[in-house]
């Protein structure tokens, strides 16, 4: 990576430190740096791109972290860019500029990525400090694009929204972006057919053999097997093990019925409770869990403990940390592939990401039979359909199937 300087710093905090700013306040107290390189830019209305920007994220923050942190990363950048390349006002940039910020989007500066993911702001005496490190942009793998079509089309999803929220200000002049997005040569028209991206039979069966064997050897990685076992089996999105704002798992979210049968109530997508059903052989990985922090081996309905515990007592621990603990299992497994001769394997298994579980976890449970609409439920899917598209795709099954005894 370059060893180039970035000239410009991050924008805004995470959701935790974000929603302390006063709301009739533009910057917050606790980063001062923020306002001075906003004032020092030197660009008319900066202040006032700043101030919307930080309006409409504020309608976000405190609804759902993982909405919020996507609507920041698509502003602020835009803002950046805006800002530090194109010298003006992000309400002036035309559709000409939103063209050229595609195109950056698809090859950015060398000195504005970073090789890994950085925290933004660091506290330093009690003060957000901006991160050195951080950059906007994470650089791409060699040979990889930056974005791929889905990526593209939330891209141009998310800026869309934010140009209507700055209209419906009577701050921006009008909306670009779709007319930008149908002409972008970087997002193709997919109708081929998609399949979800899981871990193979194989790949499963070594990364969970691996995560037992770090928890054997050092008892600290039993919070990474409980972690990887859960997101599977559970069939959960992150952000779902972890505390926000606004949902805090905890022990006592794991609950009997009357007949004997556990679920685990979680706070997802759209707001939404839902109760996911439990297995008998997960159990066996919650005593575990439990009994490592030395609690009863089942939780009650009165267990106020973190399901995943910080190193700090009784707080849970937020998405990022938990990707990170699902990437150490995610290399060594791809080492123990690697020794054994499955190069293909452990290829694959390094494009993985945490939400492979919940594909993984729920294409098993369709593979081994179980009720597509029971999977359903637990995935909390608003549609059945979604399920089988994602899962199974029965309208291609049945039109591969059709062709098979085709003559030549």
């Amino acid at each position: 990576m370059s060893s180039k300087s970035f000239p410009g710093i991050p924008l805004f905090d995470s959701a935790k430190y974000f929603n302390q700013i006063s709301r009739n306040a533009v910057f917050p107290d606790q980063s001062p740096a923020v306002e001075a390189f906003v004032l020092s830019l030197g660009i008319e209305d900066a202040l006032d791109d700043y101030r919307y920007t930080k309006d409409f994220l504020t309608s976000y923050s405190k609804k759902s972290q993982d909405t919020y942190d996507k609507f920041r990363g698509d502003s602020e950048r835009l803002l950046l860019w805006s800002w530090l390349i194109k010298r003006k006002s992000v309400v002036a940039l035309r559709r000409r500029d939103l063209e050229e910020y595609t195109d950056f989007v698809a090859r950015p500066d060398s000195n504005w990525q970073a090789d890994n993911t950085e925290r933004r702001f660091l506290t330093v005496a009690g003060i957000r400090v901006p991160n050195e490190r951080w950059r906007p942009f994470r650089a791409a793998g060699a040979g990889k694009g930056r974005l791929n079509t889905k990526s593209w089309q939330g891209l141009f999803s998310n800026l869309s929204v934010y140009f209507n929220y700055l209209m419906a200000e009577d701050y921006a002049p009008g909306n670009q972006v779709p007319i930008v997005k149908k002409n972008c040569p970087y997002l193709r028209h997919e109708t081929g057919i998609s399949t979800a991206k899981r871990l193979s039979e194989l790949q499963w069966e070594y990364l969970l053999s691996t995560a037992t064997s770090m928890a054997a050897t050092d008892p600290q990685h039993e919070r990474t097997l409980f972690v990887i076992a859960t997101l599977k089996s559970l069939k959960l999105r992150i952000s779902e093990l972890a505390e926000r704002s606004n949902w805090l798992p905890v022990m006592s979210h794991f609950h009997r019925d009357h007949e004997g049968n556990w679920w685990y109530r979680t706070y997802g997508k759209g707001s939404k409770e839902r109760d996911v059903s439990i297995s008998n052989e997960y159990l066996q990985f919650l005593k575990r869990y439990r009994e490592f922090r030395g609690l009863t081996p089942l939780p009650s309905k009165d267990s106020s403990e973190p399901v995943i515990e910080s190193r700090v007592r009784n707080r849970g621990i937020g998405t990022r940390q938990l990707r990170n603990i699902v990437e150490v299992a995610f290399i060594e497994s791809c080492e123990s592939l690697l020794r054994d001769g499955f190069e293909v394997e452990a290829s694959e298994l390094q494009a993985a990401t945490t939400h492979w579980l919940r594909h993984t976890g729920a294409s098993m449970e369709v593979a081994a039979g179980r009720n597509l609409a029971h999977v359903q439920a637990d995935l909390g899917h608003g549609s059945i359909r979604t399920t089988d598209e994602l899962y199974v795709d029965s309208d291609n099954m049945e039109r591969a199937s059709s062709a098979k005894n085709q003559e030549v």
